[in-house]
């Protein structure tokens, strides 16, 4: 899902390149607080149904006039029995709509609707486990725009009547009585809404029929994948409908676009944005999820984006919203995350790919400026774990800046700690694993596979950065002791004290004479210390020149020249010429090879001094210079 924080409502409007709508970093993981949004805490059921029967298919049919608030219809449900039903099969629908009646395997059964959302049906005898069965709810009413973001939607543009549904993440039982799990995806669901000629209605899968009897429409949709139920949605308006073509792989998948009518000049141009994004998560990753049905956008009156499967339902339509809500049909819908604690699983990666999309199209312009303001955003607070410990809080779920910025950012360093192709390897096997493909995913197995395609153990990374809270700041001091020979420091401080120190590959970039050169050190403990030789004198010093790392805002990126002091002649009869490359030395001091302090002439002029060793017998001797910052001792010969 994308929102639009109110911090990113100023900044960095870009020029719009070629067909492509409104382009700029900030716009995909952005949202605007609505009046009809509830962002507050959420103190409710988070996701625990009874797990004594699991969803095989699902029927909806529907009749909605969105001219009406009232809603009418049935939702069948084919299940197997897992576990004793001797205590009635769960579902969930909001005490705001009525339950007529329920049948199972086509005859009536009792049932008891109570709370706030509890629809318990009583099943007659105890079905064997293993068993298919199935029920049928018929209910009516009035739904209630629910906690989160919104469940129901409604709004008029140009004077007609729209509606929708967004459930994510417990909205589900807001308009249709079900399993209201996040563990459990239907095969496949059929999708039917009856309504005024007027409308038509947008939904997932294909739509297979669409017919009007009697100034009614119906509008029939197939959908043919495993689908959570959050998943599950309609939009119904007086839509115009268009389509583009995208060939990932050389394969043409249709993206059907469902707009309102006064908005469709404006939206096509920016619907086709999609095509180039499609085929290069395709090339990146896997071949688009759905391949055999469709991809799709259904406009709707909210400020974001949402990744309904196979049909996003979006309030914009700006090039990265596109990007963010297509990368969701990879990671979110057809590997959808098997506990809201994991929300970056769908919301990181989303925004990660949205990212990518400006590295590898726009000649890669914007991807810069992506980073920077990611960074910006994540280190703009000290605390914050990417890992959600309270999952009653919508609010806290859907961070922008921890389960969206810094999840991306997560995976971002994970890139860089693992390498590209091991990177790109794990994230392919980890949509190709079996076990997870079209299924379920969380934190570990995104690990395990990171893990057997780089050889390392991430458990450390994870502890500090998944778990952990907060950021390093980088202190990166440089200094010279020979000639093309320099000491290198690097110290860190932490934001929050959950961790004490981040193990990571720090790259420094080093310049100077026309040249530079980036070294990657593998920072394991403060204020290490490492030798570093260059075929330059250096000037400056970069920390992280290609923004790898979400390091403090507060960075102090410090070099120090030491001075690199030179004599000449030596040997010498007569006297010896010190120069120190830089500032004039306070003080200067000759021994002899006992240590006692030799008197004699010396004679300053900036930098150089003039010290006259002709009165001195032959012999080695030691000369000390003080400057400001530092003393050096140097050895000449008296012939």
């Amino acid at each position: 899902m994308k929102k639009f924080p109110v911090y990113l409502m100023a900044i960095l409007c870009l020029t719009v390149i070629h067909c492509y709508g409104q382009v700029g970093p900030g716009s995909g993981s952005a949202y605007c607080s609505q009046g009809h949004i509830r962002m507050n805490d959420l103190k409710i059921h988070a996701g625990d149904m009874p797990s004594d029967y699991d969803v095989s298919y699902l029927r909806f049919d529907l009749n909605i006039d969105p001219g009406q608030d009232y809603i009418s219809g049935s939702v069948f449900t084919r299940f197997k029995v897992t576990g004793d039903l001797s205590d009635g099969l769960q579902m969930e629908l909001s005490v705001d709509l009525t339950v007529d009646s329920v049948k199972y395997q086509g005859n009536l059964i009792p049932f008891t609707h109570s709370g706030e959302f509890t629809l318990s049906l009583q099943i007659p005898g105890f079905p064997d486990i293993g068993s298919v069965q199935d029920v049928e709810v018929f209910y009516r009413g009035v739904p209630v725009s629910g906690a989160g973001f919104g469940s129901i939607g409604r709004e008029e543009h140009e004077g007609i009547p729209a509606m929708w549904t967004l459930s994510e993440p417990y909205g589900c039982r807001d308009w249709w009585p079900g399993k209201n799990d996040l563990t459990d995806k239907a095969d496949s669901v059929d999708i039917i809404v009856h309504s005024p000629e007027l409308y038509r209605t947008a939904s997932n899968g294909v739509l297979v029929s669409d017919e009007v009897v009697d100034g009614i429409r119906t509008c029939h949709w197939k959908h043919r994948y495993p689908v959570v139920p959050y998943l599950i949605a309609i939009a119904v308006t007086n839509y115009e409908v268009y389509s583009d073509i995208a060939y990932p792989g050389g394969i043409p998948v249709e993206i059907l676009n469902y707009v309102y009518p006064e908005d469709k000049a404006d939206i096509m141009p920016r619907t086709r944005q999609t095509v180039p994004v499609m085929e290069l998560f395709s090339s990146m990753f896997t071949p688009y999820p759905f391949m055999q049905e469709k991809y799709g956008h259904a406009q709707f009156g909210w400020g974001g984006g949402m990744e309904h499967q196979t049909m996003s339902f979006m309030g914009r339509f700006d090039f990265e919203i596109i990007a963010h809500e297509l990368a969701h049909q990879w990671f979110g819908d057809m590997v959808t995350l098997n506990s809201w604690k994991d929300i970056w699983l769908n919301e990181g990666f989303a925004t990660y790919l949205a990212g990518m999309s400006y590295e590898h199209l726009f000649d890669g312009y914007y991807w810069p400026f992506w980073k920077s303001q990611n960074i910006s955003y994540v280190t703009s607070e000290p605390d914050g774990s990417v890992y959600v410990d309270d999952t009653t809080k919508v609010s806290r779920i859907f961070s922008g800046r921890l389960s969206y910025s810094k999840g991306a950012l997560l995976l971002h360093m994970l890139r860089w700690v693992c390498g590209d192709e091991a990177f790109f390897t794990a994230c392919r096997n980890y949509l190709e694993d079996p076990r997870l493909k079209y299924g379920f995913a969380g934190t570990s197995d995104l690990k395990a596979h990171l893990e057997t395609a780089a050889g390392i153990d991430l458990t450390e990374f994870f502890n500090d950065w998944y778990y952990g809270q907060g950021y390093p700041s980088y202190n990166i001091i440089c200094n010279q002791v020979a000639t093309g020979d320099y000491e290198t420091e690097i110290r860190q401080t932490q934001s929050h004290a959950s961790v004490s120190f981040f193990e990571m590959p720090v790259p420094v970039m080093f310049s100077g004479s026309g040249k530079d050169t980036t070294i990657v050190f593998q920072h394991t403990f403060n204020a290490q210390k490492f030798r570093i030789y260059t075929e330059f004198e250096i000037e400056s010093v970069k920390f992280d020149p290609e923004q790898w790392l979400i390091a403090g805002p507060s960075v102090d990126t410090l070099f120090r020249k030491t001075e690199v002091v030179k004599l000449y002649p030596n040997p010498s009869r007569d006297f010896i010429r010190v120069t120190t490359g830089g500032a004039q030395p306070e003080d200067i001091k000759l021994f002899d090879c006992t240590g006692r302090e030799v008197r004699t002439d010396i004679s300053m002029n900036g930098p150089v001094a003039r010290i006259d060793v002709s009165g001195l017998s032959a012999g080695c001797y030691l000369i000390r210079l003080r400057t400001a910052s530092e003393s050096k001792v140097v050895k000449f010969v008296r012939q």
